[in-house]
């Protein structure tokens, strides 16, 4: 559905499957790359191990978190099971979790986004991140730092870091708030349906549905499906983005 759209002063952006893509994790890869860091482990704990019990307390406290609406770091679970195991690492938990990601997940930008990025700066449109995402905040500027060198995001900001998730009101409002822009001054592009298109259109911005053919999600579930029947716009490439904005009164 589409309607008379105002031009944004900024679009905030979706991480996943919308900036990069990822393939679904390789958890046992990642824990092969962080036990190359590992200085003790009196148990010989193997990674097919580690992926093992980080699955279990993944899923367990994970559950719990987003059952109530919250978010958790990743590294809660695995430091659990590090100290469990006795593990020793010469790397902080920060920069463990930035090796693990690397391993399980390297990711790419989406296909166009890098030039969309630079139009939208040509064009005066400010941009910024707003993830559901379970690793650190530093980790993630990393992460779209290398992969995305154009980008100039006012700021980055993941769940984890506040304890709620999208569609949660609050968290689009705290953008908004950094930002320093009304709700109808903004666009925000995802490709979940629930979490972005309809977590946007409550918090009272405009929702672009981003589906791209070439790279669907490997990890969006069933429950995050859903037709809006509220105004929105549907892109599945960037161009079209772009003629959106042309069209804006």
């Amino acid at each position: 559905m589409k309607t008379s759209m105002r031009k944004p002063e900024l679009i905030l952006f979706d991480y996943g499957n919308t900036l990069v893509y990822e393939p679904a994790f390789d958890r046992e890869a990642g824990f092969r790359a962080v036990l190359e860091y590992c200085v003790e482990n009196p148990r010989g704990i193997g990674a097919g191990d580690l992926a093992r019990a980080y699955a279990s307390a993944l899923e367990r406290l994970m559950a719990a978190s987003r059952a109530a609406g919250a978010d958790l770091m990743d590294m809660c679970a695995k430091r659990l099971i590090f100290e469990n195991c006795s593990l020793i690492f010469s790397l902080d938990l920060i920069r463990l979790e930035r090796v693990f990601w690397d391993a399980a997940g390297p990711g790419k930008p989406m296909p166009g986004i890098r030039s969309l990025l630079r139009e939208l700066k040509a064009r005066g449109i400010r941009t910024a991140v707003l993830s559901n995402m379970n690793f650190r905040e530093e980790n993630l500027k990393e992460r779209i730092t290398r992969l995305l060198p154009e980008q100039e995001f006012d700021f980055i900001l993941c769940s984890c870091e506040y304890g709620t998730r999208k569609p949660a009101p609050e968290f689009f409002r705290l953008a908004l708030i950094k930002a320093e822009l009304e709700p109808e001054e903004v666009w925000y592009c995802g490709d979940n349906p629930r979490a972005d298109i309809l977590g946007a259109h409550d918090a009272g911005l405009f929702p672009v549905h981003y589906a791209c053919p070439e790279l669907p999600c490997p990890y969006r579930s069933p429950a995050d499906e859903l037709e809006p029947d509220f105004p929105h716009l549907c892109v599945s490439r960037w161009a079209e983005l772009l003629s959106a904005i042309d069209s804006c009164i």
